[in-house]
């Protein structure tokens, strides 16, 4: 039973209906964007279209296994080849070895070389394929055997493996083996070849190169015999260079001693221009006399101050003192001019001692460059000598060399197995091709049914209607078979559930029943909501209100001579219309009656408002069943009479754009639209609501549909 709940509340709508970021998005429709891709809601789509995948596939599989029987067959003749890279001689001794980019580098050339044309014309000749009868009247290119050559180097290692596809088994393996032959035989000659071009080569450049190297030996010797002191050339740099270290050191003090004393004379200076005692530069005090003379000072200037304690200031005595200190004084002065006269001497003997050390660490210097530009010169010609001399014998080496190659070529290259006629055809294979077959119609249907899901713009599941148009869904109701009558009544108690829930306070509750085309079912699903609501014991009135079509008395099989026009116009009464249904003494229904010139002015007079008033007094829900809402005005008009809207959809009906076009046409005249009906859904077809129907069918019924006791 809680099961059973769960499932009801799927279908059941909320007070205000699915949100927005502007609010309520009643009567609204909602962005495809931001929708999440369900994972599930395909699963179930290519379940509920697993035949017409079934069937793609099985067509594939079909045409793929015709295909592979009608093709002619093939055979493919295989053959492995060892390429070892050819030896090199290196001081008239063999040289085997190479690395491993040389040898991928090698087996890459030899693969390119066994697909030339050239080689491949020398196979033709070879079989003399234009004498054959196939070949009669024409010359057969190089392309008779390469169209059905494949070469291809293993991995890894120095094998080539060559195959070739054709119809006659003996022919490929034959071809094959005189293809290897061609190759090993061309590649031999091409070595020979290489090897005597080489020698020849060699041999027209050693006379000019003997020439070269004589010339170069009489330019050297020439230099040498100009210049008697190149042989002592690297004495002298280093005589020169220690010298200059010497000298530069030697400079270097000079150079710091004439900065402190010209630092020194500035400092003096400074403080005679300020007016300020040299007695504090530390020059003067360290000096004997001056400290001598300080000392003597300051006795005086002590004993003055003692003087003064006893006598005045013209005292014999005083003055005498006085003169003494002045006395000091000069000679403290005089001290420091004769200071000062040492240090400006000194200075100007040091800076000249620098000037004579920077010029003669130059003049020592431009000897070295002189000599080393000698050095150079003389380096030149004897590099040049020494170059052709090396080159001259290394040419004489790859001459014996070339003599040996040509005499010692040996064969790089060795057969590992013959080709031998193959003892079936390779293509087609049935079974890789079956497979491969299977696999395609898999993905084709599987696109095919996402493709016709694509471009199929109905409406067929609650999410689509929620994202689409913005309102739920109240119930989804089942196409009608012997099977489900009993869940398709259910899905109308479902529907009386969420309607009573939507109605917005007490009292009678006028609802209109539109759709967005015709056909899509309102008529019938007006009259099944009306008969189980007054089953449920409310007093229901049923109007049909479809002035253009009315089916309401065709479904009653009573007369339409008067109804709903007859009530507005004034011309019967609403005791008079009404008609009865056996079985049901609760509902009330009016059929339309003689459908009139302008419907919409029809819902808009007073007598039709005064209708839903008495309406009101008497029933507990009012039912209209209008026309759709996409083709005319009425329901527009008549739902601003409503309470609320139940707009019916069928299931894979209209374009969903045109459901929403009638929706947005209701929600801009202010009606209030309850939800969706979603009707005539197709449960055998589709997997989203098997399981939620699976209930009505088993619970609470025995093998017989009979109700089990409890």
């Amino acid at each position: 039973m809680r099961q059973r709940e769960i499932e009801m509340d799927r279908w059941l709508p909320s007070d205000q209906g699915p949100m927005t970021p502007d609010g309520p998005a009643m009567g609204g429709w909602a962005d495809d964007q931001g929708h999440e891709i369900d994972v599930m809601e395909y699963a179930r789509l290519l379940w509920s279209r697993r035949w017409l995948v079934l069937a793609v596939l099985v067509a594939t599989v079909v045409l793929a296994t015709a295909w592979s029987v009608t093709r002619p067959k093939l055979y493919r003749a295989m053959t492995k080849l060892i390429v070892e890279p050819t030896s090199s001689i290196n001081n008239n001794q063999f040289d085997a070895f190479v690395s491993y980019w040389q040898l991928d580098r090698y087996i890459s050339d030899q693969v390119q070389v066994l697909e030339t044309d050239r080689l491949a014309k020398r196979v033709v000749d070879q079989l003399g394929l234009a004498s054959l009868p196939e070949f009669e009247g024409r010359n057969p290119g190089p392309g008779v055997i390469l169209g059905g050559l494949t070469v291809k180097p293993v991995s890894e290692s120095n094998v080539i493996e060559l195959s070739m596809v054709g119809r006659d088994p003996d022919r490929i393996a034959e071809w094959l083996n005189v293809y290897v032959q061609q190759y090993i035989a061309s590649n031999i000659e091409d070595g020979i070849d290489k090897t005597r071009k080489i020698y020849e080569v060699i041999q027209s450049r050693l006379d000019p190169l003997r020439t070269q190297v004589e010339e170069a030996q009489r330019d050297l010797m020439s230099f040498q015999e100009g210049h008697d002191g190149l042989v002592f050339a690297d004495e002298q740099k280093n005589v020169i260079t220690e010298q200059v270290d010497l000298l530069t050191k030697e400079y270097a003090q000079a150079k710091a001693e004439r900065i402190g004393l010209e630092t020194k004379l500035s400092a003096l200076n400074q403080l005679r221009a300020r007016h300020v005692s040299e007695v504090a530069f530390p020059e003067v005090l360290e000096d004997s006399t001056i400290s001598s003379l300080l000392q003597r000072r300051g006795e005086v200037e002590v004993e003055l101050l003692d003087k003064l304690g006893t006598y005045k200031e013209g005292h014999p005595a005083i003055k005498e003192l006085r003169t003494r200190f002045e006395g000091i004084d000069q000679a403290i002065e005089r001290q420091i001019q004769t200071l000062r006269i040492g240090m400006e001497t000194r200075f100007d003997i040091v800076k000249r001692r620098e000037q004579s050390l920077f010029e003669n660490i130059q003049g020592l210097r431009y000897e070295t460059i002189e000599l080393s530009k000698t050095s150079l010169e003389y380096d030149r010609f004897e590099e040049i000598y020494l170059q052709n001399k090396r080159f001259l014998e290394d040419m004489l080496a790859r001459s014996n060399e070339a003599d040996l190659s040509v005499t010692a070529w040996m064969n790089n290259i060795r057969v590992i197995e013959k080709a031998s006629p193959p003892s079936g055809p390779f293509s087609p294979n049935l079974r890789r091709t079956i497979a491969l077959g299977g696999v395609l119609g898999l993905f084709l249907g599987i696109g095919l049914v996402l493709g016709l899901d694509f471009l199929d713009h109905t409406l067929r599941t609650p999410d689509q209607v929620e994202r689409h148009l913005g309102l739920e869904v109240l119930a989804a109701l089942p196409k009608l078979t012997d099977d489900n009558s009993r869940a398709l009544r259910e899905a109308f108690q479902t529907l009386r559930t969420a309607l009573m829930l939507a109605a917005r306070g007490e009292g009678c509750q006028i609802l209109l029943v539109t759709s967005s085309v015709p056909s899509e079912g309102k008529t019938t699903a007006s009259f099944n909501l009306a008969k189980i609501l007054a089953a449920g014991g409310s007093r229901v009135l049923l109007i049909d209100g479809d002035l253009r079509k009315p089916k309401l008395h065709r479904m009653m099989k009573v007369k339409n001579k008067r109804g709903l026009t007859s009530l507005v116009l004034g011309e019967s009464e609403l005791k008079d219309v009404i008609h009865g249904l056996a079985g049901s003494p609760n509902l009330d229904m009016v059929t339309s009656g003689p459908l009139p010139s302008n419907p919409p002015e029809l819902f808009g007079k007073k007598s039709f408002m005064d209708l839903l008033a008495l309406a009101r007094e008497t029933y507990d829900w009012v039912i209209i069943d209008s026309p759709p809402t996409a083709s005319v005005t009425d329901p527009v008009v008549a739902a601003q009479h409503a309470d609320m809207v139940l707009a019916v959809v069928k299931y894979g009906g209209p374009r969903r754009q045109v459901v929403a076009n009638a929706m947005r046409v209701l929600k801009r005249s202010g009606v209030r639209v309850a939800g969706v009906l979603l009707n005539n859904v197709d449960i055998e077809r589709d997997h989203y609501y098997s399981t939620y129907y699976y209930s009505y069918y088993h619970y609470g019924y025995d093998e017989e549909g009979k109700k089990e006791k409890s």
